[in-house]
């Protein structure tokens, strides 16, 4: 089948680089399934403004480019399966002895806990494949990513969302690499792999969970009797890691170095909630005092049968930034409960809990 549409476009998973800004091999790298990316290059110019007796416009040989870098979003729904790859990059839990898949011997389910980590010397690869309308597909490669902010947003009756944004040091495609001295070509189109079969994360299967005492043993945290935080309309949880982005040099041909963290993380996110009598919410509110947040999608049975496809999220440590109830008229009062997540010194800021029956 020929299609000219985007029907046919193919992403890469991320695949980890071994030096910063150079493509490793794609050969049998994951596939995913995205909804849309907003991935291209950003290339600055300079004109002179030179004046030249009798010229009355500017002059195409004093046009320069002084800058090259590339990124943008891309927009998934929560896959059960072909995660693990990006929590890597989302979290920077490379290296994490709990971060690798590790099988349930009993189901032959993997588990893996992605705890936050350093992005210095990390950084990864993907590729997009974008249909011209004649059905050829053309490769666009991005070299020296990192993923800058990730947001899980589930809404009432959707499937859950997840949006990344990526900055990158190079977009290889076309003609040419312009310019690019660590990549000496365009890397060809990888042969497409339909991602493994294993759905995808709803708000149905979702629930959100306050309260509780939270411990560490090993670098895992964990939190035991939580409770519902009530009928939850809608969730959503953001991280933003701040990124030096204007790592500029002579000598680099107008590509950046790799871009360091350069100001305090974020964890942030709110949830509509309807108002219960218990007021648990606008306690935590007035009093500014933190509570755990425990968010989990629990998809179905995996292996045989006693393991599910799981993603928990875990913020130990949360503030409530909310408000007091509102009455806007005679529908069910609701209240908007927007909080930040900070670091307690002894847990995992953030931690993610993934379930699925990949092996790698």
């Amino acid at each position: 089948m020929t299609l000219g549409s985007g029907l046919a476009t193919q992403w890469t998973s991320p695949v980890a680089e071994t030096t910063y800004g150079v493509v490793p091999s794609l050969s049998g790298a994951k596939f995913t399934a995205l909804d849309s990316d907003t991935l291209e290059l950003k290339k600055v110019t300079k004109q002179s403004s030179g004046i030249f007796a009798g010229k009355l416009y500017g002059r195409g040989a004093r046009r320069v480019v002084t800058n090259y870098t590339a990124g943008g979003g891309v927009v998934m729904d929560l896959p059960a399966r072909g995660l693990q790859q990006w929590l890597f990059p989302m979290f920077g839990s490379y290296g994490q002895s709990a971060s690798a898949l590790t099988e349930d011997s009993s189901t032959g389910a993997y588990k893996a806990i992605h705890a936050p980590g350093d992005l210095g010397g990390h950084s990864f690869c993907m590729q997009k494949g974008v249909p011209a309308i004649d059905g050829t597909i053309e490769p666009f490669t991005y070299a020296g990513c990192k993923i800058s902010e990730w947001e899980l947003a589930a809404t009432k009756s959707e499937i859950v969302k997840l949006t990344v944004t990526i900055e990158a040091r190079n977009e290889l495609a076309g003609s040419g690499v312009h310019g690019d001295t660590l990549n000496g070509s365009v890397p060809s189109l990888q042969t497409y792999s339909a991602p493994a079969s294993g759905g995808v994360f709803t708000f149905l299967e979702g629930s959100l969970y306050t309260g509780g005492t939270v411990s560490t043993s090993s670098g895992v945290t964990s939190v035991s009797s939580p409770v519902l935080a009530g009928n939850i309309e809608s969730v959503s949880m953001k991280h933003t890691v701040p990124l030096d982005l204007e790592r500029f040099a002579a000598g680099l041909a107008g590509f950046r170095n790799e871009p360091l963290q350069n100001g305090l993380r974020q964890v942030s996110g709110q949830y509509v909630v309807e108002w219960l009598s218990a007021e648990t919410a606008y306690n935590a509110f007035a009093t500014d005092t933190p509570t755990c947040l425990e968010l989990t999608f629990i998809g179905p049975a995996i292996g045989t049968g006693s393991d599910f496809s799981t993603l928990t999220l875990l913020l130990p440590q949360t503030y409530y930034d909310g408000e007091s109830p509102k009455v806007p008229g005679p529908e069910v009062v609701k209240q908007t409960v927007p909080f930040t997540t900070l670091d307690d010194d002894t847990d995992n800021v953030i931690q993610a809990t993934y379930w699925t029956l990949d092996s790698a």
